[in-house]
């Protein structure tokens, strides 16, 4: 809704800029020019400064607008014949609006990551923990802030039969992590157990994982957590959870067998040859990102 009134106030500049510039047939674009320049200043917010442009961006975009006015003037007082006049009219209107829309997007903020962490602060705050964790589920880009929202929304989920915050176990590796480090370092200032573990996967400390983790609280073990143990292989988990652990352990030796094959390769390589098929695991970012 208030991206939509936002866009309405916009095509109210269009009213000063006809009664301005004046322009018609197919330079009437130009009109809107102050209609973009005011988008892009109002989607400027870089997260902390509403108008978030540089003074880069400032003076570029003022050179831009100035110089397609002026071009626009000369063109406007050639002496033009009617012939074929509609289709040039089309054209022209065309490619002006093509470069307003260019203007507007310099001017505005494009970061994508910036845009999905003020949607998750939205819903996180709104306790819908389910539905932030829908947001770039399927992207390859993510940063320090998006990366521990996740998390803290992962320790906030239910879970009927396993420690609260234990869906972090289930679902952490799902998503691409930008900086696993600073990651690690947050959870750990969490009071929270389920952090801890997780912070200990993201370290690669299987020794301090297979020695916190309390066995008979979880009725299920999550993914990650049992894949940790398989790697670490701990025979409790083995014991208490054969099937689970079978499974997953079957898991791994195809991952080994995977890169077995391409042993003679190198580890760059090896991580791409693998990422479709593997890149969700534990196995794999225990690996290639440790």
């Amino acid at each position: 809704m208030v991206s939509v009134l936002l866009t309405l106030v916009s095509l109210l500049f269009v009213i000063p800029g006809k009664a301005l510039l004046r322009f018609k047939n197919g330079l009437y674009a130009c009109n809107y020019i102050f209609s973009a320049a005011f988008l892009g200043l109002i989607t400027g917010y870089d997260g902390t400064n509403l108008l978030g442009q540089t003074s880069t961006v400032w003076m570029v975009t003022a050179v831009f607008a100035l110089v397609l006015f002026l071009i626009c003037k000369i063109v406007a007082s050639i002496p033009r014949s009617e012939y074929n006049d509609r289709p040039r009219t089309l054209a022209g209107n065309l490619v002006l609006m093509s470069l307003l829309f260019c203007m507007t997007g310099y001017l505005g903020n494009t970061d994508e990551n910036l845009h999905r962490r003020l949607r998750m602060e939205r819903l996180y705050a709104h306790r819908d923990y389910a539905g932030l964790l829908e947001i770039g589920r399927y992207e390859e880009e993510s940063d320090i802030a998006i990366d521990l929202l996740r998390a803290k929304a992962m320790l906030n989920l239910s879970s009927d039969s396993n420690p609260q915050g234990s869906e972090i176990g289930e679902q952490l590796f799902n998503y691409s992590i930008s900086d696993p480090k600073a990651l690690s370092v947050s959870l750990k200032e969490i009071d929270n157990e389920q952090a801890y573990l997780a912070s200990c996967l993201l370290e690669g400390n299987l020794t301090a994982f297979s020695e916190t983790i309390v066995f008979d609280a979880y009725k299920t073990m999550p993914a990650y957590y049992m894949q940790a143990l398989v790697l670490a292989n701990d025979s409790i988990a083995q014991a208490r959870f054969p099937q689970y652990y079978a499974k997953e352990k079957s898991t791994y030796d195809s991952f080994c067998e995977a890169l077995a094959l391409l042993a003679s390769e190198s580890k760059q390589f090896q991580a791409n040859s693998t990422f479709i098929k593997f890149h969700a695991t534990y196995f794999w970012y225990y690996t290639f990102k440790k």
